[in-house]
């Protein structure tokens, strides 16, 4: 006996529920996207929305997502710097492709969206950060970790900073590019200073 296959509206409602979501966070940052502006703009009842995302994080959470789609962790067996060098360019190509979302994406994560205003946000706000660091930076912790003699945590940021940083400074202010090159040059400068 072959499954059912899913009613179709639901594909189509989800499509449309996430290309609003999508642009309203390109448009004006996660603030703009909320439940209401989503029902509005897609055209599709709250009653739906909620059928496919329980809250606004999850609907937010999602639409990042579709933006950027999460880092895949390179083969475990290639040696560490390559596995960092891949895992960078990953990173170079993702921001080229959405330069602001992925600014806002790491500030979410390392948590410079910890002032909002009230706790209804700053809950939202941290659900979103977990979303995020489990997506986008798991692959950078996990790499990062065979690097480091034994890493704490703020070690790891520190680290991801260092070598995510340039690639934003490059492409929302010098317009270099993040080419090979340089990606390799962020790697080895950090390999040779974890290693002092």
């Amino acid at each position: 006996m072959t499954p059912r296959s899913q009613d179709p509206r639901l594909d189509r409602s989800r499509s449309a529920i996430l290309s609003a979501a999508v642009e309203l966070l390109s448009e004006g940052g996660f603030k703009q996207v909320t439940i209401d502006a989503v029902t509005a703009r897609s055209g599709v009842a709250r009653s739906t929305l909620y059928r496919h995302f329980r809250n606004n994080t999850e609907l937010l959470a999602a639409a990042f997502q579709e933006l950027l789609p999460p880092l895949k962790l390179p083969e475990a067996s290639a040696p560490p710097r390559d596995r960092l060098l891949r895992l960078l360019l990953a990173q170079a190509e993702q921001i080229e492709n959405a330069p602001t979302t992925a600014a806002v994406v790491w500030l979410a994560t390392i948590g410079y969206s910890a002032d909002a205003p009230d706790r209804a946000e700053q809950s939202r706000l941290q659900a979103l950060r977990e979303h995020i660091m489990d997506n986008y930076r798991g692959p950078f912790n996990a790499v990062l970790a065979e690097c480091l003699p034994s890493p704490s945590e703020s070690d790891i940021d520190a680290a991801a900073a260092q070598l995510v940083g340039p690639l934003l400074f490059n492409t929302l202010i010098t317009r270099r590019p993040n080419d090979e090159e340089f990606c390799a040059r962020l790697v080895d400068d950090y390999l040779a200073g974890s290693a002092r």
